[in-house]
């Protein structure tokens, strides 16, 4: 996906915390991104999810107490919504890392370790906006960024 011109993109914040999301969606409209859809749990989630055609998915890992990461999966394996491949970051305050990597697993773009800034993170979303992103990958266990290191991948 190459954005240069931020109007044009479907974006959805979905992280659980009023105040957190609030400020997002400040800094995703002065960063000329449109009015971003939203979601507060995970009934909402998967509702957007379902009926939206998203560019951008910015999500917490947990919402109301439940782990929607998984969600991405189904998106990637277009079981949910129109379009299996939006970049998809993902919030969380979890530094576990078996956690971080069943988070990793369910094909996020990113992995944003909180607290963050918003301009921090409107960086990092930028590098993919601009067309900066991984292969694309569907497996029989994985659909998302290509995760091998060049080493790992096997010459076709």
């Amino acid at each position: 996906m190459d954005h240069k011109d931020h109007r044009s993109i479907g974006t959805l914040i979905a992280v659980g915390h009023a105040d957190v999301q609030l400020g997002l969606v400040d800094a995703f409209v002065a960063a000329d991104i449109p009015q971003p859809k939203e979601a507060e749990d995970a009934e909402e989630l998967r509702e957007v999810l379902a009926d939206a055609a998203l560019d951008l998915i910015v999500m917490s890992s947990h919402l109301g107490g439940e782990f929607v990461a998984p969600m991405i999966a189904e998106v990637r394996r277009g079981r949910l919504g129109p379009h299996p491949f939006p970049v998809v970051v993902v919030l969380t305050e979890d530094r576990d890392p078996a956690n971080l990597r069943q988070i990793s697993n369910c094909g996020p773009d990113d992995i944003v370790l909180l607290p963050c800034e918003p301009e921090e993170l409107l960086s990092r979303i930028n590098v993919f906006l601009a067309g900066d992103r991984r292969p694309l990958v569907v497996t029989a266990g994985y659909a998302g960024p290509e995760r091998r290191t060049k080493d790992r991948v096997t010459p076709t």
